[in-house]
């Protein structure tokens, strides 16, 4: 694996960071990472190796700077590529990030041209390097799957593991025992994957279409649902509703399922598809504020305060602490007046 391809992006503001991931894709790169809070992106940080950290300079909780010092007072991150962004720099926050070991300033907003920049720098920082023998073996072991070679490609990925274990090596090996009809053998790989890697969607995916297969509808689901709930977090909706969808075959009265899916639907500008899932989800557990909730925020997209207002009203009668429920009801009942 060619860390230096992976990046990590961190802001509060979705619209900026759907655009930058957006801009990292349309150069080339398709492993980006974006999360919204500081916090996520140093647990993130922990349990994947990045190749590069893009941070927005101010956000609440913690902001880009402050992370920035916890990541070089790590020595795992001391030449970690660190980029920060902010509408402008004058003296005194050029000095603060220069002698907390930022890599790079970055003025927004942003244009296609100064992240390309950023990236070719990350490079000259990292130095371009021949692929190693594991990322060798590993095309190699792909390229013989392609041709339908599965006991050579079987014999490359355990060769691989003799090296050293990598979640890739795994997971090509569960592939191979499940295409042959060895479905147990199968997902004791997938779980190796997993565990060397918490965040492969798609050895989750594999895992529960094999007890799937095995007749075991309950670890299925389980294995399904972690592999949506994964790519939902990347952004990777489509991937999501398909597996989504698959859960339903298997469960169909399953709440968090209608739930996400209305999620899904919300979020691609499909207002009647999403009330419809979170609807179905209401059916199933009449007693849910946060669906309540999302059912409100539907309304509002679809300019029906007076529901949204119900909604709303009904998630805190179910939970009287519910502060998101509590700030959209002042909002919309304030509009009303």
């Amino acid at each position: 694996m060619n860390t230096a391809t992976f990046f990590l992006v961190i802001d509060d503001n979705e619209v900026a960071l759907r655009e930058f991931k957006d801009t990292l894709k349309y150069l080339g790169y398709d492993d980006v990472y974006t999360v919204a809070t500081a916090s996520k992106a140093w647990a993130m940080l922990k349990v994947r190796d990045f190749g590069c950290v893009f941070s927005a300079w101010e956000m609440p909780e913690m902001s880009g700077l402050a992370l920035l010092k916890i990541v070089r007072n790590d020595d795992r991150y001391v030449n970690l590529p660190f980029f920060l962004s902010d509408s402008s720099f004058n003296k005194t926050k050029v000095i603060e990030a220069g002698m907390a070991g930022v890599s790079g300033l970055l003025v927004r907003p942003f244009t296609v041209e100064s992240i390309k920049n950023k990236v070719l720098a990350m490079k000259e920082m990292t130095g371009e390097r021949p692929p190693s023998k594991e990322e060798v073996s590993l095309e190699k072991g792909m390229e013989l799957l392609e041709n339908g070679e599965q006991e050579n490609a079987l014999e490359v990925f355990q060769e691989m593991l003799r090296e050293g274990e990598t979640a890739e090596a795994y997971y090509n090996i569960g592939y191979i025992k499940t295409a042959q009809g060895l479905y147990q053998e199968g997902i004791e790989a997938f779980t190796k994957a997993t565990q060397l890697d918490r965040f492969f969607a798609k050895a989750y995916e594999a895992m529960g279409r094999a007890y799937k297969e095995l007749g075991e509808p309950g670890k299925a689901e389980e294995c399904l649902q972690q592999a949506a709930k994964i790519y939902m977090s990347s952004e990777k909706d489509e991937n999501a509703e398909q597996i989504l969808h698959e859960i339903l075959e298997l469960q169909p009265d399953t709440v968090n399922v209608y739930n996400n899916l209305g999620v899904i639907y919300r979020k691609r500008g499909d207002l009647a598809g999403a009330l419809t899932h979170y609807e179905k989800a209401l059916k199933v557990h009449p007693d849910a504020p946060h669906i309540y909730y999302n059912i409100g925020r539907v309304h509002i997209d679809m300019n029906n305060p007076k529901k949204a207002v119900s909604h709303f009203r009904h998630a805190l009668r179910l939970a009287p602490e519910f502060n998101e429920a509590k700030e959209a009801l002042d909002g919309v009942e304030l509009s009303l007046l």
